[in-house]
Parts: C-alpha cells; sequence; structure tokens
C-alpha cells in the first residue's frame, strides 16, 4: 500500500507499555487511558465491528479512497493533528483503568496476527487484510506519537 515504514505488532506493543496514567500527550485531548481505548475502537470499526451511517459508507467508497492514498503515503509522524474524531470513536470516560485499556488493546493487536484475505470495512468495503493492518498500525503509531513514544 505503501513505502511507508511502520513498526511491527510486537514493537508496537513494546512502546503501549511504556504508556501510565501520567504520561501526557503533545496535542490534543485525549489522556492516555482514553488515547488507548480509542485506539482499541478504533481495530473494531477496521474489522467491521462498530456499524456506521449509510453516509460514512457513501463518503467511504467515494472519495475516502483518496484519503486512504493521502494517508498511506505519510509517515505516522507526518499524519495531521486534531483530526475530528467521530463520536463512536471519541472517548470522553475520564476515569478508565490504564492498565486494563492497555491489556485490552494489546490483546486486539496480537489477534491481527489472524487476519487474512478480503476484509469488509465498513466504511471503505473490501479491503486486503494487509491495508487494514498498515492504516491499524499507521494510526496507533500516530497516537504512540502523540504521547513521545516514536523517535522522530
Amino acid at each position: 500500500m505503501s513505502e511507508v515504514s511502520l513498526l511491527s505488532i510486537e514493537e508496537i506493543i513494546e512502546k503501549i507499555n511504556f504508556l501510565n496514567k501520567n504520561s501526557t500527550p503533545s496535542w490534543g485531548e485525549m489522556n492516555s487511558s482514553q488515547m488507548v481505548k480509542h485506539c482499541s475502537k478504533f481495530i473494531d470499526l477496521y474489522l467491521g465491528e462498530i456499524s456506521v451511517p449509510f453516509w460514512y459508507k457513501y463518503f467511504g467508497t467515494t472519495i475516502g479512497k483518496l484519503f486512504l492514498r493521502y494517508i498511506s503515503k505519510k509517515s505516522p509522524l507526518e499524519t495531521p493533528r486534531n483530526i475530528r474524531t467521530d463520536k463512536s470513536l471519541k472517548i470522553i470516560d475520564e476515569s478508565l483503568d490504564i492498565d486494563y485499556e492497555k491489556k485490552l488493546l494489546i490483546k486486539k493487536l496480537n489477534m491481527l496476527h489472524e487476519i487474512k484475505g478480503q476484509i469488509h470495512h465498513p466504511i471503505y468495503g473490501n479491503m486486503k487484510s494487509e491495508k487494514i493492518l498498515f492504516l491499524i498500525k499507521h494510526h496507533t503509531m500516530h497516537h504512540l506519537n502523540q504521547f513521545h513514544l516514536i523517535e522522530t
């Protein structure tokens, strides 16, 4: 999908383990627990476990592919910051347990080794599992960068 180099799932998990409740972002409104849960819900979305309105699907199958092409050519360190987050992925609960959220995200990341073939993305339609994995890793790395965990 791109020439952008991404960390492996194992390397991403290693970075996630550095997060704690006192980790502070360099941008955005989410605390570390909210960011971890956001990344976890993002995986749910990409694997079709969160439904989306029709207009998302329409957007995704028309101009959304251009967005994917644009993002896939950018390093997670260059991804635009503070993009509006859909309400289904926005986490407002401030009392989350960071350790629980990290375990859940790590479990979901480890399960990504099992996805193969075509995946039906609820917004973009059918995609190869490699593209889904690329986008999940890219998004997670973007947020790890938000918390100073990706070297520039």
